[in-house]
Parts: structure tokens; sequence; C-alpha cells
């Protein structure tokens, strides 16, 4: 997005080496599950070898295997945040508040190679398993190349017919999809105009990612952008826009094309000036875990905020929602007033105000980003699956809150420590 502070792109986070520790086997008993998708108000848990057993209300539990108690009790799919850009720790303060996977949207990396092989391991980690576009696609002088420190550099895009070179290369470095950049206006100020990628060199970057069998997931910030990327066969629209409502026709070709939407309300209540993150930071089931980085980003004031976009994007929200058409809970951490981990939190917090049930928006972090993403094993609780999963005190499909009531995070089937240290 616009708004999103490219600087702290440029570091890069390494997976997690794969420790010597405890066996990843256990059981919860008598635990509410939503698995993703629905709801089973009592069940046991078995999970051997860093993988989900068996589920169901009379699973039997092995002998000898060691047992947590769930009643009163929700267990959740790890959470997966759709929208992120990391940096160094960002993986880490992920996993501390039960993100177990992140899609980042724009990296200046191309060594990929910990990341998948943290991706394709089952043993104990340190933090939230990444996928990545690399570097995206982008206009010479546009966003977000003019944020880059000075004289740092990236590759962007001048002519159509270039577009095969630009995303071959992306896909080479190993980008697991291509993020292609859509964006006309000036950083916090919507009059001025950037040089932007035309209609013309979008499609041919969609097209080009759909050769290579990636996924063409385009940054918009206005409904007329949104509309073109549709039309030029986006799979995914990152950001919601907040300039007018969608009409008819865009909610209908939006759904006939199956098209999702990353939410980012958590970014855009941010640069609204919005005083949510600062609650969500004080929160005192919060507060311990985080970081001085964490803080710091979430507390992090916009220099020329926009309050009246929110209440507009809220509304989108809810109309695309209403039509059917598939959202996923992104945050854009670190942008102003977020934060990795903790804001995806809040993201289904706002979902909820956008007029989502808790379920669906559980839903919107889980199952949904697994399934258009293709996160094979993750974001549902069912048997074979990887055992990522969050405890939480009380039932967040009843009052989404209680995602933050955190009794335990596993990755692989190991518990995790939550020390912010």
């Amino acid at each position: 997005m616009r708004f999103t502070f490219l600087a702290l792109l440029a570091g890069l986070v390494s997976a997690s080496p794969a420790l010597a520790g405890p066996d990843n086997s256990f059981a919860v008993r008598d635990v509410r599950v939503f698995d993703g998708l629905r709801t089973i108000p009592h069940a046991n848990v078995v999970v051997r070898d860093g993988r989900i057993a068996a589920i169901g209300r009379d699973a039997a539990i092995p002998r000898g295997l060691s047992v947590i108690e769930g009643a009163g009790k929700t267990l959740l799919p790890g959470l997966i945040d759709a929208h992120v850009h990391v940096f160094p720790g960002a993986q880490r303060d992920a996993l501390r508040f039960g993100v177990t996977a992140e899609l980042d949207m724009f990296s200046l990396t191309a060594t990929f190679g910990p990341w998948r092989a943290q991706r394709d391991s089952r043993g104990r980690v340190t933090a939230a398993d990444t996928w990545s576009a690399g570097i995206g696609v982008s206009a010479p002088g546009g966003h977000p190349a003019r944020m880059l420190p000075p004289g740092q550099a990236m590759p962007v895009l001048t002519d159509p017919a270039d577009a095969e070179a630009f995303v071959a290369a992306r896909v080479a470095e190993g980008s697991d999809y291509i993020k292609i950049i859509l964006e006309h206006e000036g950083l916090g100020n919507p009059r001025e105009q950037l040089p932007a990628l035309s209609r013309e060199t979008v499609c041919a970057a969609i097209a080009a990612a759909h050769r290579h069998k990636r996924k063409a997931i385009v940054h918009i910030s206005v409904r007329e952008d949104a509309r073109a990327a549709i039309a030029c066969g986006a799979d995914g629209l990152a950001h919601l826009f907040g300039d007018a409502m969608p009409d008819a026709a865009l909610l209908r070709e939006a759904r006939r094309r199956g098209v999702f939407f990353e939410t980012t309300l958590s970014v855009i209540a941010g640069v609204a000036g919005a005083p949510f993150a600062t609650g969500l930071a004080a929160d005192p089931r919060v507060a311990p875990f985080l970081t001085a980085n964490q803080d710091r980003t979430m507390t992090v004031r916009f220099p020329t905020p926009h309050p009246e976009s929110f209440p507009t994007v809220l509304a989108v929200a809810r109309a695309l929602h209403a039509a059917g058409i598939p959202l996923l809970a992104g945050t854009d951490a670190p942008g102003p007033g977020t934060a990795h981990g903790v804001s995806l939190h809040g993201e289904l917090q706002l979902l909820v105000q956008a007029g989502l049930t808790p379920a669906e928006a559980l839903s919107a972090a889980t199952a949904l980003p697994a399934r258009y993403f293709a996160l094979a094993g993750r974001g549902r609780i069912l048997r074979g699956y990887r055992a990522d999963l969050l405890l939480v005190e009380g039932d967040p499909t009843m009052m989404i809150g209680a995602t933050l009531a955190i009794a335990a995070i596993w990755k692989n089937g190991y518990k995790v420590d939550r020390s912010p240290n």
C-alpha cells in the first residue's frame, strides 16, 4: 500500500533452523474446535509427530500422551496474515501471537531458500512460515520505488513488452506469486500524482504471471484501478479502496472471475488516525508480549491522517462480503498503526465491525488464505494437517476479541515460547 514504510523492507528475516526439542505429540481434550470453516462444540484433538492424527467427540487419546484440558477453551488453526512486509524479527513477532504463516507482498530479496526450507520442515522453529512475492512490478519513479533510501534501487517495468522477462526474473528468484503495483497517488497526499503502470502493462504482467503459473496480486487504492485490475485478470487485489462504493458491475465482474481482496483494514485505520491500534497495544492480553519495535509501529502517528476514508472502507468491505466476494484478512504490517502478529487480531475485530460474523472473520484468517494461496496442510484443523494451532480462552466464534486470550500456541506440534526477548 502507498502508506507502507518501505524502508523497513530492506532487511530480511531468515527462517528459524530446526532445533532439538521434546516430542511434538499431545492431545487437547474436550475442547471447542473452530476448524477454519465450522465449529465442533466438543472434541478431542490428537496430535502425533506434528500433525493432526484424530479429531472428534469420541476420538481416542492414546495412553501416555500428554493431555491439555480444553474445557472452556477454543482450538483454532494457526492464523495466516495474507498481507505483510517482512523485516528482521517480523516472523518471530508473528508467531508469538499465533500467526503461524505470513504472505509477504513485497520484499527486496532474492533469497527465498531458508523460507522454503522452513515451510517444508516439521521441525521446531521460532518463526512463522513465509511465502513472498519478492520484488513487485512497479513503474519508474512511482510507488514504492520513490520511498527507497537514497542510493538504493530496484528493478522496475517500463514497457508491456518487457513484462515476460520481468516476471520470469522474479520466478527465477523464487517468488511464490507476483505483486503488481497500480498506484497513482502520493504518500499521504492524494492530490500528488505519481508515475504509474499503464493498463496495458498491468495486463501484460498479469498474463506473464499466469504463464509462469503464479497468481497475480494487484495493489490498488481507488475503485477505478480495482476495476481495471479485475478486467485484466487479477487473481486478487491488495487493499480495499475508499474513494467510492463498488457499483453493481464491479461486484458482478469480481464475483464472476473469482477475485479476492486482501483487507488491510488495520493499516487503513492507522492512516486514518484512528486510535484503534493504541488501544490494542495497551490491552493487558497484548502489552506483555510486545517487543519495543512492535509497540513503536503500532503507536506511530501518520503525519497527515485521512479520517474521512475509513468509514467508506468499512462500507466497501461490507458490500464486497455481502456480494459473496472473498475477503482475506491481511494487515500490511508494519505500516502505520500495525505490527506483525498482534495486528491480525485487530484485523479480525475490524472485519466484524465491517459486518462479518466472528466465524466468517476467523475463516478470513485461516481457511480462506490457505485455499486461495494453496498453502497445503494449513488453515484447517483436519486429519493429516500440520499441528499449527492456537488455543484461546472463551469462544471467539461468538466474541472475536477472545482470540487475544491466548492459552497456548503450537507450530508443527511444538509449543511456542511467547517471550518477547
